[in-house]
């Protein structure tokens, strides 16, 4: 028994790593399934949020016993975490993220949405200045770099960048540019003067040789830029001027639900009649309304805010409608043209009672 026990006591004794082993896998596991990246995202419903806190008429009507309500998709990079929850989601769409950038960087892409709901806003504002034969006139704020084309630019300019000057001469609008650009040569290198946050910079840009138009016989000289021009409407009637809050909320489709918002204030008595309206679609300054994407993420995201009437536009209905019969809802929904498609809804939905 003794002898047993020493040569039981004089045995190696093995590592122990067991325990470790197990440790790592864990920590592997965790950066797999949540850091590492995917090449793919995921549009789900976003939020339906009331218009009325996001814009400010003076000498507006304020009376709103209802609300309306621009909708929003959400869009969220995804990682294998997430993929594998939302695989079990009816409400999630899975896209590529090359296909959603389109060549442009994340911020580039962020400044492009940004545009796209300053350009909305403007369209709203003129469609209701329209609509209540209120005059104005259009003032210049400035020509925006939005994007460089990857293919073509060859320049120092940055996304959100102002164009003040190029070549020594100011630019206001986009015309400005164009002259600015006349008689100059594909390679030749300009000094372009901008306003970058607080500061103003010059940078370097050289020009490229660039497509005029839908004719690719067609060629002038350019900086390989997309832009983005930024305007204001102005009315004659001081007290009916229209400023927007600032919004993380990006893209071009709440135009008729701001138009809707601004004609209520812009005008005596309460369009809403007491009601939550939800919608989306573009709107121009004739008020016709265009299709917009994601529109069953929207119609999700109105319900969950219990909008008792979605406006759709008419491009959009048939998928906005096939979503809403895989829905438990009361909501109604209507597709609309123009603006007076929208105004008629709203009317026959009557007081609340």
């Amino acid at each position: 028994m003794r002898e047993e026990t020493m040569q039981h006591g004089n045995k190696p004794q093995r590592p122990r790593l067991h325990g470790w082993k197990w440790f790592f896998a864990g920590l592997l596991f965790v950066y797999v399934m949540v850091y590492m990246p995917t090449p793919y995202v995921v549009f789900t419903p976003g939020s339906a949020e009331e218009v009325k806190p996001m814009v400010s008429v003076k000498a507006g009507d304020e009376a709103e016993a209802g609300t309306f309500m621009l909708t929003t998709v959400r869009r969220t990079y995804a990682n294998i975490a997430m993929l594998v929850w939302k695989a079990f989601d009816p409400n999630a769409e899975f896209g590529k993220k090359e296909e959603s950038l389109r060549g442009r960087t994340e911020q580039e892409y962020v400044t492009e949405q940004m545009f796209n709901m300053s350009n909305s806003q403007l369209g709203a504002v003129l469609a209701a200045y329209n609509h209540l034969s209120i005059p104005y006139k259009l003032e210049s704020q400035g020509v925006y770099v939005v994007s460089n084309d990857p293919k073509l630019a060859h320049n120092e300019l940055q996304t959100n960048d102002r164009i003040l000057e190029v070549g020594g001469l100011k630019v206001d609008e986009f015309a400005d540019l164009l002259q600015a650009l006349q008689g100059r040569k594909a390679g030749e290198t300009l000094q372009v003067k901008v306003q970058r946050g607080k500061e103003t910079k010059l940078v370097n840009a050289t020009l490229v040789e660039i497509q005029d138009g839908n004719d690719p016989s067609k060629k002038r000289v350019g900086l390989g830029l997309y832009y983005g021009k930024k305007k204001d409407a102005v009315p004659t009637d001081r007290n009916k001027t229209v400023t927007f809050k600032e919004s993380d909320i990006g893209g071009p489709s709440a135009g008729l639900m701001f138009t809707l918002e601004l004609i209520n204030r812009l005008s005596p008595g309460d369009l809403t009649q007491g009601h939550r309206i939800a919608g989306t679609g573009t709107i121009d300054l004739e008020g016709n309304v265009g299709p917009i994407g994601g529109v069953r993420h929207k119609v999700v995201a109105a319900d969950r805010e219990r909008a008792e009437l979605f406006l759709v536009p008419e491009g959009n209905y048939e998928e906005a409608q096939a979503k809403l019969k895989k829905m438990n809802t009361k909501m109604k929904l209507v597709p609309v043209r123009t603006l007076q498609d929208a105004l008629q809804a709203i009317e026959q939905l009557g007081p609340v009672k």
